[in-house]
């Protein structure tokens, strides 16, 4: 049977203890990774005590919607969550309203995040040198960009743009360099805040 709730990777429990309490409504699995045989989850809550293990965000928000429920909230943190794509960020110790309809925005496709860390987020954005750099893109990057936004590999998006596997790896070492970025994440977030402008 597939399991399509929320998977709670939690290895204190405290933040799991929370959200049962916040009554979310939907089936939970505390976890203490995902892996190769993890269901598909509606969304995946990464509990963050004192400081949050940003290699497993990145991983984790390429595989499914996820979520950091902080101990204690750090808004530079919450910054950071977002320009990795992360669907939320929010604070342990709020209370079970907070937290219930945070998890149910994010169950429905919405962001979770404060609004003072969404204006953050949009202000950086419109301001960072990458953004101005991506309105600068060929219209095939753009397509390039889009693609890793949504997660494609380079083999993917040799599928999807009917180019061999290494025209794809060139393309996207092309993006990188052209936007300024270290990272496929860095470039999608460059060219989202073109977009807003």
């Amino acid at each position: 049977m597939e399991y399509a709730g929320i998977a709670v990777i939690d290895p204190i429990g405290d933040a799991y203890d929370s959200l049962v309490r916040a009554d979310i409504g939907v089936p939970m699995r505390r976890i203490n990774h995902l892996n190769g045989t993890t269901p598909q989850i509606g969304l995946v809550v990464l509990a963050a005590y004192r400081h949050v293990d940003w290699d497993q965000l990145t991983r984790l928000v390429l595989r499914a919607p996820t979520l950091v429920m902080a101990s204690p909230h750090n808004r530079d943190d919450a910054l950071r969550a977002m320009c990795l794509r992360a669907t939320g960020y929010v604070d342990a110790a709020a209370d079970a309203l907070v937290l219930r309809r945070a998890i149910q925005a994010a169950l429905g496709g919405e962001l979770a995040y404060a609004r003072g860390v969404l204006a953050d987020f949009v202000r950086m954005q419109l301001h960072s040198p990458q953004a101005r750099r991506a309105s600068r893109l060929t219209a095939r990057q753009r397509e390039v960009v889009a693609l890793i936004a949504r997660g494609a590999a380079d083999k993917e998006i040799a599928h999807v743009l009917g180019i061999s596997t290494a025209t794809a790896q060139k393309h996207v070492t092309n993006v990188l360099r052209k936007l300024g970025v270290p990272n496929r994440a860095a470039a999608a977030a460059a060219v989202s805040a073109l977009a807003l402008s």
